[in-house]
C-alpha cells in the first residue's frame, strides 16, 4: 500500500515549509513568504480605489464640461469681479469643456482597466485641482468639493501598485 507522505503548505504563518517545530509555521524559506492573504486583501482594496476613481474621473469630467458651458454661454453666477486671477470666462470655459472630455476618456480608460490611464488620470486630476482652484470665486462650495475629488483620484491612483492590469495583479498565483 502506498501511503501519501506529501506535506502540505501551511494556510497560515509566515513560511511556506514543513516548519521548525517552533508553532510559527516558519519553514525553511523564511520570513516573508507567506501565503499573501494580507498582500491580496490590500491589493483588492486598491483596486476597488481605482475602479472608484475611474469612476469619479468621469463624475468630475462631466461636472467639468457643465462648468465650462457655463463659462461659455457667460452666465451670471460667474461673475468674479475684482478677483486676483481674472481671465476671459470663454476661454476658460472652453479649456474646462475639454479637460472634461479628456477626464472622461481617462476614466473609462481605467475602468477598461489600461495601465497608461493610470497615470494619465493622476496627471489630469492633478491639472483639475488646480482649475477648481481657479473657480474659487465663481463657486467655492463646488470648487473645494471639485478639489478634494481630484486629491481622492491622485491617491487612489497612486496606491494602486500596479493592479490594474487582468490577471498580473498580487495576489493573482495564491492558491484558494
Amino acid at each position: 500500500m502506498s501511503q501519501n507522505t506529501a506535506q502540505r503548505p501551511p494556510t497560515t504563518g509566515m513560511g511556506t515549509g514543513t516548519g521548525t517545530g517552533t508553532g510559527m509555521g516558519m519553514g525553511t524559506t523564511g520570513v516573508g513568504t507567506g501565503t499573501g492573504a494580507h498582500a491580496e486583501r490590500k491589493a483588492a482594496w486598491a483596486v476597488g480605489g481605482s475602479f472608484f476613481a475611474g469612476v469619479l474621473l468621469l463624475v468630475v469630467g462631466v461636472t467639468d464640461i457643465l462648468q465650462g458651458i457655463a463659462a461659455v454661454r457667460r452666465n451670471a453666477f460667474l461673475n468674479s469681479a475684482g478677483y486676483t486671477y481674472s481671465f476671459n470666462l470663454t476661454s476658460w470655459g472652453w479649456i474646462h469643456v475639454a479637460l472634461g472630455i479628456v477626464l472622461c476618456l481617462v476614466g473609462l480608460a481605467i475602468l477598461a482597466r489600461a495601465r497608461w490611464a493610470r497615470y494619465a488620470g493622476i496627471g489630469l486630476a492633478s491639472l483639475n485641482l488646480i482649475s477648481q482652484f481657479m473657480y474659487l470665486p465663481h463657486q467655492p462650495v463646488w470648487a473645494i468639493v471639485g478639489m478634494a475629488l481630484s486629491a481622492f483620484i491622485i491617491w487612489a491612483l497612486a496606491t494602486d501598485r500596479g493592479t490594474l492590469d487582468a490577471g498580473t495583479g498580487a495576489g493573482s498565483g495564491v492558491r484558494t
